[in-house]
């Protein structure tokens, strides 16, 4: 080869390195999140946020502990995706031994006769072969296979922080349902009293009999809802042995009021929402792995270099008895030249891919904030309804002793004690779903942070 040659031999070798220590380069997060994510709620310079706690911190009720720590043990979900990620985990330690050489043992046996002559060769050889990572190749699949065994795991928590939310929500809505059945209970109590004055006064000619009747229908009314709330706690107590993966039985829970709402909520900076989220560190893993198969897709414009090594035992065709060791080595180099557009496509598909990537991180992003913009509000809407129906109680409640009183005096009609009792009851439930609704959005506005870690 004349120095013309070998100069231009150089330089393409030359170029090609040059271009490939950008196909070694690895992925730089260039994540931006804007102030207003959260709407205006944002608290910029509060740097304490309820998604930092730990479900523990934010569920003290024991009961409900032992009920979470059960679910995370048991739940289908989570032992699914713990296997998920034992699975990348095989793969990562595949891809990180691609850089070692394949060793294979190859024993060729025969029989040759030619011209009465027989002949027997046989070779028993070890052969290696190995790919040259020059351009990153094998780099590229090792660093998307770690990327891809970190998304498992934040998928695996996003699980956990559904599961542990679920519960809790579920253990209120058991609570809550149990003060609806002991308000029903009562109010049945009191309405027998006030049936038992209204057939008394009937009976003393104060009344006619559909004022009796009316009283026995409402009266009736009640049972109803009490035997339609039995059956709502037996269901939701299935369901959540369900979320346990236990059969249905029954669940032990604290008595209605142990559980309040904090006086303050603290929302956090936005920046809080990459690091504690796990669907938006999901998808921002998404964009990791795009970026990396933009590489391979790179990289495979390049050559591919392969050097296949053997030793072994050798009689060389039968001809050399007894055999001998035989050594061989061979490098090949396939460059791609023309792949009928194949490789180019893939390449611009891998671009595409990678901005779809980034266009789902910026929705899950935005997601996020409109969740915890909504939630926040919706726990500030039912604590300030909380005040106004616990008043409207205690005010229903002395209307309807009042209007009982005039009843047994004869001053008032039936018709005013019913139109009491059911506003009475009417609002006592109200604010029992008012609570319930509450504590769901506290709950949701927790997870919405990145909470319910471990």
């Amino acid at each position: 080869m004349n120095r013309t040659a070998i100069k231009i031999f150089s330089a393409m070798v030359g170029t090609m390195l040059l271009a490939g220590c950008s196909l070694y380069k690895p992925y730089e997060a260039k994540l931006e999140v804007p102030n207003d994510i959260m709407g205006p709620i944002s608290q910029p310079g509060d740097t304490v946020s309820m998604g930092t706690m730990g479900w523990r911190e934010m569920f003290t009720d024991s009961l409900l502990q032992r009920l979470i720590v059960r679910g995370l043990a048991n739940n289908t979900d989570v032992q699914a995706a713990q296997k998920t990620i034992e699975q990348a985990q095989n793969d990562l330690r595949a891809v990180a031994m691609g850089n070692l050489p394949i060793l294979s043992f190859e024993p060729v046996g025969g029989l040759h006769h030619f011209d009465k002559v027989s002949s027997y060769p046989y070779q028993f050889p070890v052969v290696a072969t190995w790919q040259l990572n020059i351009f990153g190749q094998q780099t590229s699949k090792k660093r998307q296979q770690q990327a891809r065994r970190e998304m498992y795991r934040d998928y695996r928590q996003a699980v956990e922080a559904s599961l542990v939310a679920n519960i809790a929500s579920t253990y209120y809505s058991l609570v809550l349902l149990d003060r609806k059945l002991q308000i029903m209970c009562e109010t049945e109590v009191v309405w027998e009293k006030s049936l038992e004055s209204m057939r008394t006064l009937y009976e003393a000619g104060l009344y006619y009999s559909p004022a009796v009747y009316q009283m026995e229908a409402s009266l009736l009314s009640v049972r109803s809802g009490i035997v339609e709330l039995r059956e709502n706690i037996l269901d939701t107590e299935a369901a959540l042995c369900l979320l346990l993966s236990e059969a249905p039985h029954h669940i032990e829970r604290s008595p209605y009021g142990t559980f309040h709402m904090p006086e303050r909520i603290s929302v956090g900076v936005p920046l809080q929402l990459l690091a504690l989220r796990p669907d938006v560190r999901q998808a921002e893993r998404n964009m990791e792995i795009a970026y990396y198969d933009t590489q391979q897709a790179r990289q495979s414009f390049y050559p591919d270099i392969v050097i296949t090594a053997g030793a072994g035992w050798s009689n060389e065709n039968g001809t050399v008895n007894p055999g001998k060791m035989l050594f061989e080595a061979i490098a090949s180099l396939t460059q791609p030249l023309f792949a009928q557009g194949k490789l180019r496509a893939r390449y611009k598909n891998a671009q595409l891919e990678q901005e779809k990537a980034q266009l789902q991180f910026s929705q899950t992003l935005l997601n996020a904030g409109n969740e915890v913009y909504r939630y926040l509000h919706l726990c500030h809407m039912t604590q300030q309804k909380a005040g106004y129906l616990r008043q409207m109680v205690t005010s229903l409640n002395e209307a309807y002793e009042g209007t009982q009183e005039l009843m047994d005096n004869g001053t008032n009609t039936y018709v005013e004690v019913l139109k009491a009792q059911e506003d009475l009851l009417k609002t006592q439930l109200s604010e029992t779903e008012n609570h319930i609704l509450g504590i769901q959005a506290l709950i949701n506005l927790y997870t919405a942070l990145g909470g319910c870690q471990r």
